[in-house]
């Protein structure tokens, strides 16, 4: 057997092994606001879910906080009819600026996965190993610089690292997204550079950033 195959068996082996489980009273850290849902997208759930392995994770990253926060989870697992249904509604927003076909595909390329029902090929979404989030005080969802699925520049992680210049609500912002990165990359997750939002463990966008195999391919509920 070479290496190559005896990595995908033991990767299927861990696939099979870590089932979906809901985010709801996981921990008193942990908040779940629904999104999609909330939004009537089609093939949303009022919960989120995740791995297994990357709830375990998750608990790690809401325990580095410090006291008073909590992470907020707006979308982990999701279904092919809710990705298309955001990757139809990104499109048309596209479309309605007039770009040329190609800018258009740059484009959502960077906020978007194309939908699929393969579960060899999924959309980082679709393997429950994608998480959404932000982080709230006691009072309320601390200020990110944008609002969650703002398809622009400014949600790039580093927008406020490269900017010259802050303001004090600017270096809030940098402050409060430094935060949410630190506690997730130690607890293991990825970031995303086009979404500051956005993080991944066991993926394939997991497994090409650290090197490791990967855990989870697609999974159906």
């Amino acid at each position: 057997m070479s290496d190559e195959t005896h990595s995908d068996s033991a990767a299927n082996a861990t696939d099979q092994q870590d089932p979906l489980l809901s985010l709801s009273n996981i921990s008193p850290r942990i908040d779940v606001y629904p999104y999609y849902y909330r939004m009537n997208l089609p093939g949303s759930e009022n919960d989120c879910f995740l791995r297994k392995g990357t709830v375990e994770k998750l608990i790690k990253a809401a325990e580095k906080l410090p006291n008073g926060l909590k992470l907020v989870i707006l979308d982990g697992w999701r279904s092919y009819e809710t990705q298309l249904a955001l990757y139809q509604a990104i499109k048309a927003d596209l479309e309605a600026k007039n770009l040329t076909p190609e800018k258009i595909q740059e484009e959502i390329s960077k906020y978007v996965a194309i939908p699929t029902r393969d579960l060899t090929k999924p959309s980082p979404h679709l393997t429950g190993g994608a998480v959404d989030l932000t982080i709230a005080d006691e009072k309320s969802w601390l200020d990110m610089g944008t609002d969650f699925d703002d398809f622009t520049e400014k949600a790039e992680l580093e927008w406020y690292e490269k900017k010259h210049q802050l303001t004090q609500q600017e270096e809030t912002i940098r402050d409060n997204r430094r935060l949410l990165r630190k506690v997730m990359e130690e607890a293991g997750f990825i970031s995303n550079s086009e979404e500051w939002w956005h993080y991944d463990y066991g993926n394939r966008r997991w497994a090409n950033a650290t090197g490791n195999s990967i855990l989870y391919f697609g999974i159906s509920k």
